[in-house]
C-alpha cells in the first residue's frame, strides 16, 4: 500500500495547480455521485452504455462492490475531475476491467495517461490483465492503448497483459 500512496503522491506533484490523485472509498460516494452527475447526455452514454438518469447513477454508485473495486480520482480544488475504475472480475479476480471518465473540456490525454499509468501500477500486484470494453472506452484511453506494446485488441475488448509488460514483476519486487 505504501508504494501505491507514493505513486499517487508523485502523480499529484506532476499535475498542474492544486490537483490530487487519490483512491476513493465508500465514504466518498457523495463526491463520486456528484462527479457522474456532471456528465452530459453523450458522456453518460459513452461511460455507462446509454443515457442514464440521476437515479440510475445513484444506484450505480451505491452498488459498487468496494471489496473488488478501486476508484482512482483526480481531484481539483473543488471536485473530482476524472476517474479510473478498476473492477476485478470473477471467478478468480485475476483480471480487472478498466474504465475512465473525464468530462473536462481541456486536453484530456495527459490526464487519461496518468490515470492509465496509476491503474496499471495498482492492478499489477493482484491482476494478470486489464480489460477495456471498446464500445465504452474513452477515446484518449483507446489511443493510448493502441500505442501500448502489450495491449491486444479484439472486436469487443482491449487487453493489457500486465505480466508481459513487466509491471506485475516490478510492482511485486518493490
Amino acid at each position: 500500500m505504501e508504494n501505491i500512496l507514493d505513486q499517487l503522491a508523485l502523480a499529484s506533484r506532476r499535475a498542474p495547480g492544486s490537483r490530487v490523485f487519490q483512491i476513493l472509498r465508500n465514504d466518498d460516494l457523495p463526491r463520486l455521485y456528484a462527479f457522474f452527475r456532471t456528465f452530459d447526455f453523450d458522456q453518460r452514454r459513452a461511460y455507462f452504455g446509454g443515457g442514464v438518469s440521476d437515479q440510475s447513477i445513484h444506484d450505480y454508485c451505491h452498488g459498487i462492490e468496494w471489496s473488488h473495486t478501486t476508484v482512482i480520482a483526480r481531484s481539483g480544488p473543488y471536485c473530482i475531475e476524472a476517474i479510473a475504475t478498476l473492477a476485478s472480475l470473477p471467478p478468480d479476480r485475476a483480471v480487472a476491467e478498466l474504465s475512465v471518465g473525464c468530462p473536462l473540456s481541456c486536453d484530456q490525454r495527459p490526464i487519461i495517461a496518468e490515470l492509465l499509468n496509476l491503474a496499471t501500477e495498482i492492478a499489477a500486484p493482484a491482476c494478470r490483465a486489464l480489460l477495456v470494453r471498446r464500445e465504452l472506452a474513452h477515446p484518449d484511453l483507446l489511443s493510448l492503448l493502441r500505442a501500448h506494446a502489450h495491449a491486444r485488441f479484439d472486436d469487443e475488448t482491449a487487453r493489457i497483459d500486465l505480466a508481459a509488460s513487466g509491471r506485475a514483476k516490478t510492482a511485486a519486487a518493490r
